[in-house]
């Protein structure tokens, strides 16, 4: 992906560890609008799209697969009927 390419470039000339690239990689394309997203998209390969979506539905459905941990009934408002949850 030419974008990824462009983007570790610039991060190397700045950076000289990689610890901060996820905060790099965010801040960069979080300054991009909706058309600049589609612009780097519209030139990916059918293979990158697929790794593009298919990382991305996983991550989404991982997320979404977190444990609820309930507090025991003992600890919960006695106004609130539903017990008090917690993503772990």
């Amino acid at each position: 992906m030419k974008f990824a390419d462009n983007l570790y470039e610039l991060y190397n000339k700045h950076f000289s560890e990689k610890d901060y690239l996820p905060i790099f990689t965010n801040s960069v394309i979080e300054q991009l609008d909706k058309n600049d997203l589609l612009h780097i998209l519209s030139e990916c390969s059918k293979e990158e799209l697929q790794t593009i979506v298919s990382t991305f539905v996983l991550n989404e459905i991982e997320s979404r697969d977190q444990k609820i941990i309930s507090l025991p009934s003992s600890q919960q408002d006695k106004h609130n009927k539903s017990p008090i949850q917690f993503k772990a």
